[in-house]
């Protein structure tokens, strides 16, 4: 299919050829990326790093992802996320630079696809007659700038666990710059080349939806697309059906996979606690929360300041909560802008605004269809994490790169304007990428995370918890004593805290003060082997045998096989006469 309007391939720009501006324009971008990233490449594994890729026997083993293996079976819907990372194993060992080069990598990737979303976007029927099209590299340019440098990116990229994020966005933007290239082809001239790119299409859309649950809006993603930028015909529904059926990928995986689950026959009831992650929150109360969530989100892209790996975020249990009211009248706002947008640059407005106008509603459109997985009706343990917006983000950034552009046009004049809006977008995004140098510091190691956080969130007890075990994991045991104690007083139900301070008084040959704690603990958690067994060495240590005996006993009942050295240890106590 031709286009009418808009620039030609072989266009120049002030003396320089289109493609030469593109080149530039991109390599700007990823200079930009890598001078952000440049010191996250030697960070540790931190937090769910250490569980989920680098200690998970999954993924030493290649084999895994082999036709029907465990990799695919019990990691279904995230399975290419943790082959990209069993391919870091292979490459590279346990060394995290490897991880992170990876993540890098990715994220500039992303980036360059967000400078060809907003090309294609104005190379469109619906968009090429706009004002702005001959200036259409200096929108991508900056937006593609902001999204690479701003700081808010660094929980999806810093964070290795979080490639699965940052991932499943390469694939989804490109699937819908793969569409965008595929209607504006020629379709005489290239039969089969549209073939291989509406192939490719659908390829990104699968492998999205084998990386995160996120994707399952990709279809839906695509479609607004169709409709925002060319113009409708018949053979609308019969171009998307194809990529419309792949939105079953998701909810069909989860189907199979609880029906696999003892119990798992009455399929409703169990798909629907597969709809919810670690969780006892009502869906409504999720649903309010996430109202001033997506706004708070909103105000951290604004204004990245107090990022937090562990938000403590309150949950929202009415309409009528101020906090509640005030965001829904800010997204409604935002809502009406786009539907607005839309509006103006119908066929059928009487005073039709710029064509640009329908790239800003589809921004709006994009913000909200990429946050409905994880901001609305399926509970999630953590109600707000920075990682989610960075799919979202996409729509933000290009829709503020327009603004700047207009602003521009506005404040200088139109000759002037690309180049002052290039140099403002590219200077924020420097100030942004030093911010992000500076976050990816937070990202260091689990000390340096866990500290920022508990300072930032004081009364949340998981911060003050994984801050005192970091701490006693590079054995500063004295400064981990705070905030364990910090950690027992927020939640007076959690033995955890009890048993890594009594590892701590320990240390400094505290043993009464140890013991009480490692009591509390047996006394929240009759169960929990570490402190009947740690309790049971004390009392031992401590020449109470007869008091030790029947620990090591309930131990031996209770503990799994992966005690195996203490299983040996409490044997051999008990074995002695």
């Amino acid at each position: 299919m031709t286009h009418a309007g808009g620039p030609t391939p072989g266009a120049r720009i002030d003396g320089i050829s289109r493609s030469s501006a593109h080149v530039a324009a991109l390599a700007a971008v990823i200079l930009l990326g890598l001078a952000a990233y440049a010191n996250a490449w030697r960070g540790a594994f931190v937090f769910d790093d250490v569980d989920h890729v680098r200690d998970n026997p999954i993924l030493r083993d290649a084999s895994a992802f082999g036709w029907n293996g465990p990799g695919w079976r019990e990691l279904p819907n995230r399975s290419v996320a943790y082959l990209s990372f069993t391919l870091n194993y292979r490459l590279g060992g346990s060394d995290p630079t490897a991880y992170h080069g990876a993540n890098i990598a990715i994220h500039l990737f992303t980036s360059t696809l967000v400078y060809a979303l907003v090309i294609a976007a104005f190379r469109a029927p619906r968009l090429a007659p706009s004002a702005l099209a001959p200036h259409a590299s200096t929108v991508a340019l900056v937006a593609a700038a902001l999204f690479v440098s701003h700081p808010l990116q660094t929980q999806a990229v810093t964070y290795i666990v979080q490639r699965m994020t940052s991932l499943t966005a390469l694939f989804y933007v490109g699937a819908v710059v793969l569409y965008a290239r595929w209607r504006l082809m020629d379709a005489a001239r290239h039969r089969w080349g549209r073939r291989a790119v509406y192939a490719g299409v659908l390829a990104c859309a699968v492998l999205a939806m084998r990386t995160k649950e996120i994707a399952f809006t990709l279809p839906f993603a695509v479609t607004l697309y169709e409709i925002t930028f060319f113009e409708p015909d018949g053979r609308r529904l019969r171009r998307l059906w194809p990529i419309l059926a792949t939105a079953a990928i998701v909810p069909l995986t989860v189907l199979l996979a609880v029906r696999g689950i003892p119990g798992g026959e009455d399929v409703a009831t169990t798909a629907l606690a597969a709809t919810r992650v670690q969780t006892d929150l009502g869906r409504l109360e999720y649903f309010l929360t996430q109202v001033p969530v997506v706004v708070t989100y909103l105000f951290l892209l604004l204004m990245p300041v107090g990022q937090n790996v562990d938000h403590d975020y309150p949950i929202y249990r009415s309409f009528l909560a101020p906090e509640v009211l005030s965001a829904i009248a800010v997204l409604a706002a935002i809502g009406c802008a786009g539907a607005w947008a839309y509006a103006r640059t119908s066929a059928r407005a009487r005073r039709p605004a710029d064509p640009a106008a329908r790239l800003v509603g589809f921004c709006v459109a994009w913000w909200f269809v990429a946050l409905a997985v994880e901001s609305t009706i399926i509970p999630i343990v953590d109600v707000i994490n920075e990682h989610r917006v960075y799919l979202p983000s996409v729509g933000f950034f290009v829709a503020a790169a327009v603004g700047i552009l207009l602003a521009a046009r506005r404040a200088v004049g139109v000759e002037v304007a690309p180049r002052a809006a290039a140099l403002a977008g590219i200077g924020l995004a420097c100030v942004l990428a030093a911010a992000t140098l500076a976050r990816n510091r937070v990202w260091a190691s689990d000390v340096a995370l866990w500290t920022d956080a508990a300072a930032k969130s004081p009364n949340k007890m998981r911060p003050n918890l994984n801050l005192g075990t970091a701490l006693v994991e590079v054995r500063r045991f004295r400064e981990a004593e705070a905030p364990l104690r910090r950690a027992a007083e927020l939640d007076a139900t959690s033995a955890i805290p009890h048993v890594q301070l009594a590892g701590v008084l320990l240390t400094q040959r505290r043993g009464a003060e140890a013991e009480a704690e490692l009591r509390e603990a047996i006394r929240l958690d009759p169960r929990d082997p570490e402190a009947i067994f740690n309790l049971a060495v004390l009392l031992s240590s401590s020449n109470r045998p007869a008091d030790a005996r029947p620990l090591f006993a309930r131990f031996l009942e209770i503990a799994p096989d992966s005690y195996a050295r203490a299983r040996r240890i409490a044997a051999d106590r008990l074995a002695r006469p």
